[in-house]
């Protein structure tokens, strides 16, 4: 089949990308991408590189519809989002390479810096064109190559059932992304600095929802993001920071729900099934978002200690699925149930903490979790 994908290959500056990203133009985190999950010494490393002037991989961007009335374009990355963001972050001074930031280095140096060539591929592909994430999945076979879980966000990115699970994990973007990525840079001695923006009289960039969500879905999105559940993943540090940018608080949102919709079963093994039977419509989405920050509030009412046992995270699961599923919910005896978690957790049966730390994802390790949980809730008479 003859190959008709456009792109041009090129270079660009780096004070001409910072550019774009200081005018909303250039979106870091389109709709089907990764979070970012360089950890430091990968920036310094990177940035480095740069400074050294030696050569670093392309750049892969894409060029979406250009809009005739304005004669501009929106621009989405598709392949170099950790290095477009070492970039952002060191002109924004937030780490230094050698002791020494951004703004510290000499005015050769910066100015070095800014007329840096980076290799860019430009490809002529709208937020709507199926080949956008085609293009990104196969660039991202390789080293730090996508996980489960990003794959599974990329493939079925506009899926009701996984767009529930990301409003319950606090991974929707808020409308103001395009915002965030200017502020993000700061006033700073060079010229790089964001001048006054008017993005309010701009249009929409397409790239930052996936244009298999209608409007009103996205607005529905927007509405139910920032929920309890969501504040209680993050509050409660059940993930580390690099888990959240790996997306694995997602994962576990899935199997929540796919739990408290069809029970326990083996690792992620009913997750695809509940995407492709829930995927043009999640008809209990509201309800079971209700429920779940229902739960939230429950669990913080028990006060626990920040360090106990329940907020392992194989634990946490259990609770969560087994309060969610509760058909007493409404008279728990909060009061009562947290002393029997607490008493529970300071000397918890020997098979526990194996179903608790080994193969706790495995049905049977579940099961037992679960039934040892439902012994614990008291309920009010």
């Amino acid at each position: 089949m003859q190959n008709d994908l456009k792109y041009q290959v090129r270079s660009r500056e780096i004070g001409d990308l910072v550019s774009m990203l200081r005018s909303g133009r250039l979106i870091i985190s389109p709709y089907f991408q990764r979070n970012l999950v360089w950890r430091d010494a990968h920036k310094h490393d990177f940035i480095e590189t740069i400074l050294k002037g030696l050569p670093i991989p392309q750049i892969f961007l894409a060029r979406g519809e250009i809009d005739l009335a304005r004669m501009e374009s929106f621009t989405c990355v598709v392949d170099g989002q950790q290095r477009l963001n070492a970039i952002r972050e060191y002109v924004a001074d937030k780490f230094s390479v050698h002791g020494r930031k951004f703004s510290a280095l000499e005015n050769d140096e910066k100015t070095a810096f800014i007329k840096y060539e980076v290799p860019v591929i430009d490809f002529d592909l709208d937020a709507g064109d199926e080949r956008l994430k085609d293009v990104f999945k196969r660039l991202n076979r390789t080293f730090y190559s996508l996980s489960i879980i990003e794959r599974i966000a990329t493939e079925y990115s506009s899926s009701d059932f996984l767009l529930t699970a990301r409003v319950l994990c606090g991974d929707i973007s808020g409308p103001d992304a395009a915002v965030d990525e200017i502020e993000a840079l700061p006033i700073i001695e060079d010229g790089l600095a964001p001048e006054e923006s008017d993005l309010g009289d701009e249009p929409i960039n397409d790239f930052l929802r996936d244009p298999g969500i209608s409007v009103e879905k996205w607005q529905w999105l927007q509405q139910r993001a920032g929920g309890d559940f969501s504040r209680l993943l993050a509050e409660r540090k059940i993930f580390s920071a690099y888990e959240f940018q790996r997306k694995t608080p997602l994962m576990f949102a899935l199997n929540v729900l796919a739990t408290i919709s069809g029970g326990y079963y083996s690792r992620n093994d009913k997750i695809k099934t509940y995407l492709d039977d829930f995927n043009a419509e999640y008809p209990v989405a509201d309800e079971v978002i209700d429920n779940l920050n229902l739960v939230a509030q429950i669990i913080d009412d028990f006060k626990l200690n920040e360090k106990s046992i329940w907020f392992n995270k194989a634990n946490f699961f259990t609770m969560v699925c087994e309060i969610a599923t509760d058909q007493n919910l409404s008279n728990i005896d909060k009061g009562e149930t947290s002393k029997n978690l607490e008493l529970f957790a300071v000397n918890p049966p020997r098979e526990f903490q194996v179903a608790a730390r080994e193969a706790v994802n495995n049905r049977p390790e579940r099961i037992l979790r679960a039934d040892m949980f439902r012994g614990l809730v008291a309920y009010n008479q």
